[in-house]
């Protein structure tokens, strides 16, 4: 058929990652974004380490290590502090290519944290990975927070949330790029429903060093 996608080839993929990605470190400049409608105001920046890729013979798993610097503030006058943490974050992606067809999916798990007493949002999340796609060496697919996760409030309580993005790795001027953009849902536990939530998160951009 004319219109037909040509099929991601994983070997290309694996190529990729091996070259350019395992073994590096991107940062991220610090990136804007808003909380509860927009009353709270939070800025983070990240370092994003990539390592251990496991291949089979239809996909691969490969580690993803952070360490996220994030504070939240209220956006009142008084721009009282809310949240400050420095948290180190450990994620397992998990692709391969379905012979039905032809796609490649996947998911991508959180494992653990450096968390303690400060909640860790994250925890117990998943997300499903589709819309996978590479072409001159742009490696690009789409993550669905399976379920939801606790996005703080400006009282201090927190609400079921789940999040979508669109996510990338690329070379840029010798040097990998990883970034992502993402769009907030609130979600009702009982049903799964999701609505969008027009809160704002800027696009997320880490650069090797």
């Amino acid at each position: 058929m004319p219109n037909e996608k040509t099929p991601v080839s994983m070997e290309k993929v694996i190529e990729f990652l091996e070259k350019n990605v395992v073994g590096k470190t991107v940062y991220s400049e610090e990136t804007q974004y808003d909380l509860d409608f927009g009353r709270l105001e939070g800025t983070y920046s990240t370092e994003v380490s990539f390592s251990n890729l496991m291949c089979s013979e239809t996909g691969f798993t490969m580690d993803g290590f952070t360490v996220s610097h994030e504070k939240v503030v209220g956006t009142n006058v008084l721009r009282i502090l809310v949240r400050e943490v420095c948290l180190a974050s450990f994620f397992k992606y998990e692709f391969s290519k379905r012979t039905s067809s032809g796609e490649i999916t996947g998911l991508l798990r959180f494992v653990s944290s450096s968390a303690t007493s400060t909640p860790s949002l994250a925890e117990a999340t998943v997300s499903s990975i589709f819309g996978v796609t590479f072409k001159d060496n742009e490696f690009r697919w789409m993550e669905d927070q399976i379920l939801y996760r606790d996005q703080l409030n400006t009282d201090g309580s927190y609400s079921p949330k789940a999040f979508t993005s669109e996510n990338y790795l690329k070379m840029k001027d010798g040097k990998l790029e990883y970034g992502f953009s993402a769009e907030c849902y609130s979600v009702n536990p009982k049903t799964q429903e999701r609505k969008r939530v027009f809160e704002y998160y800027s696009p997320f951009v880490a650069m090797e060093k």
